[in-house]
């Protein structure tokens, strides 16, 4: 165990390992499939960013997504293809980015929304219970919240990233060893 405060053993980049979601105590689902692909960083001035994808998402019949996004926004019709395009890119990625402060005393970081995929989390706080296993090892649960009157919860599991020295792999793939 480090004797380094616990913001300090945040900083660096971390490999998102699984998210799993629970109801009622039981595991419900992998929010974005089995084997999530993810980053989530800390910096020593406090900005954080956190992307995660779902593993084999598939590429966009569009030629370029942003050119169909900026249509969309001069009022022009997309072709109903990329509307469930779009829907599938949507829904299989989460993140976020923006500044963070870690409350040690009660193990809670909370993350203080910039900018992020989903507009009603802007300008808001996502606040995470921590705990940091062995320096090397990250994990944070979503607080508990209810659905239809029933307890759900989320835990992401992170292993740090300490070397990009097998550039052709995902960090997830360096930090578990795969080749």
């Amino acid at each position: 165990m480090s004797d380094q405060t616990d913001i300090r053993r945040l900083h660096g980049s971390w490999a998102l390992v699984s998210w799993e979601r629970f109801r009622g105590g039981e595991f419900l689902e992998h929010p974005l499939g089995p084997g999530p692909v993810g980053l989530i960083t800390y910096d020593p001035i406090g900005c954080m960013q956190v992307q995660m994808i779902a593993r084999g998402r598939g590429l966009s019949s569009y030629r370029n997504p942003r050119d169909a996004a900026n249509a969309a926004l001069r009022g022009q019709a997309l072709p109903a293809e990329f509307a469930a395009e779009a829907a599938r890119a949507y829904s299989t990625f989460a993140g976020y980015a923006g500044r963070y402060e870690v409350d040690e005393a009660n193990s809670v970081i909370r993350h203080h929304v910039w900018s992020g995929i989903d507009p009603r989390m802007v300008d808001g706080v996502q606040e995470r219970l921590y705990k940091i296993v062995d320096d090397d090892t990250l994990i944070l649960e979503i607080r508990p919240y209810m659905v239809d009157g029933v307890e759900h919860g989320d835990t992401l599991v992170w292993r740090r990233i300490k070397s990009m020295s097998r550039p052709h792999l995902h960090a997830d793939e360096q930090v578990l060893g795969k080749d």
